[in-house]
């Protein structure tokens, strides 16, 4: 099996509003929006691409109140740019984008990538461009907007990138209708980064799924799929905007 290496990169952080709510924006835990860089001799491959660079440094100029509510830390030193150019690449050297669902603190770079095949979900790009009313605020179409050139490859179920069984698309629908996941084995450790369809610690341990999921029985189908996929391969189960998850990979940085 080829030898992998991953980075976690480091990420823009907001407050959940509840938990502002209930200690204060001075104790709420602040949440990362994770972006995941891995190195495979055929090429680079990004698993989601967080927000928007052109909204770096003024993130409530660029979300108003959304970014204002969730108090976003996002800087110019958390864009994908940046942190690709720390490690000696750019971003023409992405040959493979993960978009693990088009909400907008995961697809808001995925414009910076038109040479690169980026992978989606059935149902996905319908669904984020004619949302039900309740999830609208999380989709901005002009990010994914044809004019942008993104090479979208659609997946139907779970893909080996580069057939070798080091980098899995995982098909993870009930969030969103196209949710994604990954698969990532590395010389010493396999992770799954499970995108948004698991959010919290707790609610993948009880099966709960989280409010804001779009088909509710799916999301519980999918988080049990994760279960048996994590006792198989032994891999550490990654959820994206758990803090404490955060710290216990180690945050931002190579992985091992």
């Amino acid at each position: 099996m080829t030898d992998l290496r991953m980075w976690a990169m480091r990420p823009a952080t907001f407050q959940s509003p509840g938990q502002i709510e209930l200690y204060g924006r001075d104790a709420a835990p602040r949440m990362p929006t994770p972006t995941y860089l891995i190195e495979h001799p055929d090429g680079l491959v990004l698993f989601d691409a967080g927000l928007n660079p052109d909204h770096a440094g003024d993130p409530i100029g660029g979300y108003g109140a959304m970014a204002e509510k969730l108090n976003m830390d996002f800087r110019e030193e958390h864009t994908i740019e940046a942190h690709l150019g720390e490690l000696g690449f750019g971003l023409d050297d992405v040959k493979v984008v993960i978009a693990s669902h088009l909400h907008f603190d995961h697809a808001g770079a995925l414009k910076q990538f038109p040479h690169a095949t980026t992978f989606i979900g059935e149902g996905e790009l319908e669904y984020a461009r004619a949302p039900e009313k309740f999830c609208t605020g999380w989709f901005h179409r002009d990010e994914f907007d044809d004019r942008h050139g993104i090479q979208w490859q659609v997946l139907p179920c779970d893909h080996d990138v580069f057939g070798d069984g080091t980098v899995t698309v995982l098909h993870l629908p009930g969030h969103t209708p196209g949710s994604l996941g990954a698969l990532v084995r590395l010389p010493k450790n396999t992770y799954i980064l499970t995108g948004d369809a698991i959010h919290t610690r707790a609610g993948y341990a009880s099966e709960l799924h989280y409010h804001g999921d779009h088909d509710t029985v799916t999301a519980r189908r999918t988080l049990r799929k994760i279960a048996h996929l994590e006792r198989v391969t032994d891999a550490g189960v990654w959820i994206c905007h758990d803090p404490d998850d955060w710290q216990k990979y180690g945050g931002a940085g190579e992985k091992q």
